[in-house]
């Protein structure tokens, strides 16, 4: 696969992870933040390995959801990179983490390869080794498709998950179902009969109501960019292809 095929996958995936960044060294983290941020929707950054292990912990307790990735430093005080790592998997054992270091140190990485930590990075940072790394890690859910909209909407295909920058727009199951059809048949209109039938295409007893259909297009429509969704009088429904940035 060429680079440019993985950058095409990989960057818009990105966009959907939320990241922990745990750096003692203020001159690295304040350098690499901003980098991270226009990589990734969010990045919660931590000073040290122990304020790093109370973000996570905070994080699910606040979110319900773990970090999506944690990137931290080996040398750090309090609690080193390590340590903390070996509390978050006790944590959760299915974590991704990526380990920054300037050293070769057998001392480190010979307890991080025993820990099956996802990668490494060496400093100074590269682009182009982040996104390889990104791309090894991330592989199988790069499988499914991650849609661009305008205003910086992305839905993920394979998760069913939509997000606004790096906020979540929630939606219901007739709106998951919905946004499938129409974007894996953009050229396509769709009548309000044959939205119905897509639907409750499981429930053959329900009966057709053209008035909840349009409650459900009106509620899905303000969950979008404006204009997202064309209405033809006579054809029906389908998506402004012009406001996708990317397939």
């Amino acid at each position: 696969m060429t680079e440019k095929t993985i950058l095409q996958q990989v960057i818009p995936y990105c966009k959907t992870l939320k990241v922990l960044y745990v750096e003692d060294h203020k001159e690295s983290r304040l350098a690499s933040t901003p980098l991270f941020e226009d990589i990734f929707g969010k990045v919660v950054t931590a000073d040290n390995g122990k304020e790093g292990l109370s973000a996570y912990i905070d994080e699910e307790s606040n979110t319900g959801c773990y970090f999506d990735l944690v990137i931290t430093d080996i040398q750090m005080p309090q609690i080193n990179g390590i340590h903390m790592i070996e509390s978050i998997y006790r944590i959760n054992p299915e974590q991704k983490t990526i380990i920054l270091s300037a050293y070769q140190n057998e001392e480190y990485l010979v307890p991080l390869i025993n820990l099956n930590v996802n990668g490494f990075i060496k400093k100074p940072l590269m682009l182009d080794e982040i996104f390889s790394q990104l791309y090894k890690i991330f592989q199988k859910e790069l499988g499914g498709k991650v849609y661009l909209f305008a205003e910086n909407y992305r839905y993920d295909a394979e998760n069913k998950r939509l997000f606004n920058a790096d906020q979540e727009v929630m939606l219901t199951q007739n709106e998951t179902k919905l946004l499938d059809l129409l974007l894996n048949n953009p050229q396509q209109y769709f009548s309000i009969e044959q939205i119905f039938d897509h639907l409750f295409f499981d429930n053959p007893l329900k009966d057709f109501s053209s008035h909840s259909i349009h409650g459900i297009l009106k509620r899905f429509k303000s969950k979008l960019p404006d204009n997202f969704i064309i209405n033809n009088k006579t054809l029906g429904y389908k998506i402004n292809e012009s406001l996708q940035e990317n397939q």
